[in-house]
């Protein structure tokens, strides 16, 4: 008898399958595990959460669009690119110097601005459950250090595909252009490339530093992350476990945000240790960039109204 219940409990465990498209042993890997373990603890087992990393179930859209269709239950995705597309709610958060560091990021995600963003989500077919992290993009280049805005014009920038960042850095004078990240490596060896900007763990793992002499600390884009999953499939859940679920994708997203800090330092050290050379963020003109940003901001607050934009940079 107690063998035919256990049978009958193992078959009622429901998995949700969640996709992204980072390597596992990632910031997202992280997010997910931390998620499957709180919500196993918080369902009695009930639930747990299937991983697949490394786009496994796809490219960033396709897995977007996997979920909004209910072909995938789950996904975490950062902004820019694709998930700007599915949802252009969400391009506010990629302006250039909207957010001013760690702790503006996590007021700012943890309080009403973020729970509306999230909810906006609905409209794609989907639950927004909770905010994750992929970082603040620094920039690097193989000519000088960068202090102002004069020091960029004309500069040669690989940017990641999104328009806003595009009409960003054409604002400040330089050229930016989009190309894959695989061929980023040697298009800045070439020269094709004479700058870049990604987050630290980036440029540490995929080694940009042996071809930048620089990098500056500018802080001047923040990339989050959200925990999405299909509307129907979170509908099908109790309210108890809904909230099982959005509880432990808080945990997640958390940890992703920890893990992404605590790699950030590291790779700062490693930075400092390879021999390139640090322009520190009090040595950028963050006012200077602002002023020249100015077009850029009057451009963008005919997409995304000027008091939802100060509302982020003015939240403490």
């Amino acid at each position: 008898m107690c063998l035919a219940l256990a049978a009958v409990g193992a078959e009622a465990a429901e998995k949700l399958k969640i996709g992204h498209v980072l390597p596992k042993g990632s910031q997202f890997s992280e997010a997910v595990q931390v998620m499957d373990q709180e919500l196993q603890k918080r369902t009695a087992g009930r639930y747990s959460i299937e991983e697949y990393p490394a786009s496994a179930l796809g490219d960033g859209k396709a897995m977007l669009d996997g979920v909004k269709l209910g072909t995938i239950d789950m996904v975490m995705s950062s902004s820019g690119g694709a998930l700007g597309q599915f949802n252009p709610t969400l391009g506010i958060l990629d302006l250039m110097l909207l957010f001013r560091d760690e702790a503006h990021v996590d007021s700012v995600l943890d309080g009403p601005i973020g729970n509306s963003l999230l909810d906006s989500f609905k409209a794609q077919g989907t639950v927004g459950l909770a905010w994750g992290e992929n970082g603040f993009r620094q920039l690097t280049n193989s000519l000088r250090p960068v202090k102002t805005p004069a020091d960029i014009a004309g500069m040669k920038i690989r940017i990641a595909e999104s328009e806003i960042y595009k009409k960003a850095f054409e604002a400040l004078g330089s050229k930016p252009f989009t190309l894959p990240f695989a061929q980023v490596y040697p298009a800045l060896k070439n020269g094709q490339a004479e700058g870049q900007e990604n987050p630290i763990t980036t440029i540490v793992g995929s080694k940009l530093n042996e071809v930048q002499s620089q990098i500056t600390l500018s802080y001047h884009t923040y990339a989050p992350a959200v925990i999405l999953i299909n509307a129907d499939r979170f509908g099908d859940m109790t309210p108890e476990d809904q909230k099982a679920l959005q509880d432990a994708a808080k945990l997640g997203g958390k940890a992703s945000r920890v893990f992404v800090r605590a790699r950030d330092a590291k790779g700062l050290e490693a930075l400092k240790a390879s021999g390139i050379t640090i322009t520190p963020t009090t040595d950028f003109d963050r006012a200077a960039f602002e002023k020249a940003l100015a077009p850029f901001y009057a451009e963008m607050a005919k997409v995304y109204p000027m008091d939802q934009i100060m509302a982020i940079k003015n939240t403490k």
